[in-house]
């Protein structure tokens, strides 16, 4: 999900309809330039070069969602399908990741292997973060786990919470934490937040081929 003011000006999208590097292309109705959907950044036209602001999302499914932010508005005419709803199924781990984008370098965390340690405390290019992975569907999230100046070290409680989500628990406090949204629920630091990393579900194969030379997380030996 971008942010799709750039510079002074607002730009209206569509689908270009043609691949780059076997992903689909977006185009801008202003200026007619071609964009690649994963990075955001235009490739052909007037403003090749140019990069839209990534907005941090969650690829989640809607029950998940709704019980964390019930107050949530939807899209009118909103149908799924499209890529996500194409792979859901127990063969997903095989094939997809988690592109983790930190000053537009990326990291590639494979559902494959979340799926053998669900939850990893990391550092990657100046950044600490926190993965953590949901197989029950399949929905992976990052944190940056740096708070006030402290950084924090995340195990999975025994807890959960009143939807039966599991809790995760920093040994710093012993606060407990949603997963999903990054806020402490219970403890000395409850109500605070994590930033939100960017993140996004990437098919593992295609990952080089927007991110040349980005590190892959393989799990513990």
């Amino acid at each position: 999900m971008y942010r799709r003011k750039l510079d002074d000006r607002v730009l209206s999208f569509g689908h270009a309809g043609i691949l780059y590097e076997q992903s689909f292309i977006m185009y801008d109705r202003r200026t007619e330039s071609l964009w690649v959907h994963v990075t955001g950044e235009a490739v052909h036209g007037p403003l090749k070069g140019k990069r839209l602001d990534f907005m941090p999302s969650t690829v989640t499914s809607w029950a998940n969602w709704k019980k964390s932010y019930p107050d949530t508005r939807v899209l009118p005419g909103y149908r799924r399908g499209g890529f996500m709803g194409t792979y859901v199924g127990p063969f997903q781990s095989d094939i997809l990741g988690l592109a983790v984008v930190v000053k537009l370098k990326a990291k590639l965390y494979p559902y494959g292997a979340l799926a053998r340690k669900n939850l990893v405390n990391d550092a990657f290019n100046g950044a600490k973060v926190v993965v953590y992975y949901s197989p029950g569907d399949a929905t992976g999230t990052a944190w940056r786990r740096e708070l006030d100046g402290r950084v924090l070290t995340f195990t999975q409680s025994e807890r959960k919470d009143a939807d039966g989500n599991v809790l995760l628990r920093d040994d710093e406090t012993g606060s407990l934490w949603s997963w999903l949204r990054g806020e402490a629920v219970e403890g000395e630091l409850k109500g605070r937040k994590l930033r939100q990393l960017l993140y996004n579900p990437i098919l593992n194969e295609r990952f080089a081929a927007f991110y040349p030379g980005g590190p892959i997380y393989e799990g513990a030996n």
